[in-house]
């Protein structure tokens, strides 16, 4: 079992660097779409760095709620991109850009299946790790 958890662990982190490393990539042609705060090319970048603190995170610090930030950081990147294709977010009255882009290309693909895997993965392992309720003794 604890060869297993560690296997998820390391997966977990890899899906969040992969993720990572796709935003980090996508940034400076972003940065053209732009908020009265951050430019959506700022907003990648963000992602980046939350997504390596994640795994990070995943990697150095062995409890099951670890995992479950994990998986909450992916579930929000994912919703977020797959969102965008399908329906235009207005952020602009809290300073964001326009997301929208209505168009599946293979970045924006590798970026999917990376977030869906640390998501899987993360609510995976919380479910194994999660403490045992205590039983009742009679």
């Amino acid at each position: 079992m604890k060869i297993f958890i560690i296997a998820t662990r390391i997966w977990i982190a890899l899906a969040l660097l992969v993720n990572a490393y796709v935003h980090f990539l996508l940034a400076t042609p972003f940065d053209a779409i732009v908020g009265s705060l951050v430019s959506q090319g700022d907003l990648f970048r963000i992602q980046g760095v939350v997504n390596i603190l994640a795994a990070v995170l995943i990697l150095a610090v062995y409890r099951w709620w670890t995992e479950l930030v994990a998986a909450v950081i992916a579930a929000g990147g994912l919703a977020l991109l797959v969102a965008s294709v399908y329906v235009p977010l207005d952020l602009s009255a809290i300073g964001f850009p326009v997301i929208y882009e209505p168009v599946w290309y293979p970045d924006k693909v590798i970026a999917v299946v990376a977030q869906g895997l640390a998501l899987i993965g993360g609510l995976a392992l919380a479910v194994v790790t999660r403490p045992r309720a205590a039983q009742k003794q009679t």
